[in-house]
């Protein structure tokens, strides 16, 4: 979100639209079996949705590496690609500034 944001009002815009929904809706303050059908499958892309599927799924159950392997793929190419397009905003900015 700093890649994106221009100044602090705006990161804190985003902060409150991207951030705090994205709390709400990943399962760790409700069920998501709850959550309608679509909103379950639109959570799918947010990083806390597996984060916190991976951590019930270890403190709760005990599951093994076997039981959560999706979890940690998912949260790993999440975090791959957030990482490819914050490092492309930054060299973006980077030779803008030269």
């Amino acid at each position: 979100m700093g890649t994106v944001a221009r100044s602090m009002p705006q990161f804190g815009i985003l902060l409150i639209l991207v951030l705090l929904p994205s709390q709400m809706l990943s399962g760790g303050q409700t069920p998501r079996e709850s959550m309608p059908e679509l909103v379950q499958n639109i959570m799918l892309v947010a990083p806390t949705t597996h984060y916190v599927m991976l951590a019930q799924a270890i403190l709760y159950r005990g599951a093994g590496i076997e039981a959560v392997w999706p979890n940690f793929v998912g949260l790993a190419a999440i975090g791959g690609a957030l990482f490819a397009f914050s490092l492309g905003r930054l060299r973006k900015s980077l030779s803008e500034i030269r």
